[in-house]
């Protein structure tokens, strides 16, 4: 790892585990029907406040996918997928703390999603913001797809990827 990026990640010591917190707060039980726009709309501008431009793919019945893409010097094109939902967190008296209060304990942080999905949603967007930091653009574009539906099977991912074929 060269110098300069060593520095800016030694000086946002904190990010990522900031960026989960902030995701994880947000419920977004897509089996409930709980917070999901307001999660989608939190995702869109986390997106775009790491440089992202953005765009809401829809389809009738389906909570709002996030379309993400930023440019890179190079050719080349990244698709990243994730999803903003995660499962309900009943039966609520087997968690020690609420579940949509992140709290670290012996150094782990315990909330819903903060592995499935929102904890790989904040580590790429750390990587991607310290990538911007340090070198000004990334060296590859990036296109990335975020669905809320991923807990349910994602019944329609179909209806939302096919009409957006050329973005993906």
């Amino acid at each position: 790892m060269d110098s300069a990026l060593q520095s800016y990640l030694n000086a946002n010591d904190g990010e990522a585990q900031a960026l989960l917190e902030r995701l994880c707060r947000q419920p977004s039980i897509a089996a409930q029907g709980v917070g999901i726009d307001a999660m989608a709309g939190l995702t869109e501008g986390l997106l775009q406040e790491a440089g992202f431009t953005t765009r809401r793919l829809l389809a009738e019945g389906a909570p709002p996918a996030i379309f993400a893409e930023q440019k890179g010097r190079s050719p080349y094109t990244l698709l990243l997928y994730n999803h903003y939902d995660v499962q309900p967190a009943e039966p609520l008296d087997l968690w020690h703390s609420p579940a949509f209060e992140p709290t670290v304990r012996d150094g782990k942080l315990f909330a819903r999603g903060s592995s499935d999905n929102k904890g790989e949603i904040a580590a790429r967007l750390a990587a991607i913001r310290a990538l911007r930091a340090t070198y000004g653009e990334l060296p590859i574009s990036i296109r990335w797809i975020i669905e809320g539906e991923e807990e349910v099977g994602s019944p329609h991912f179909a209806a939302i990827a096919e009409p957006y074929a050329d973005l993906l």
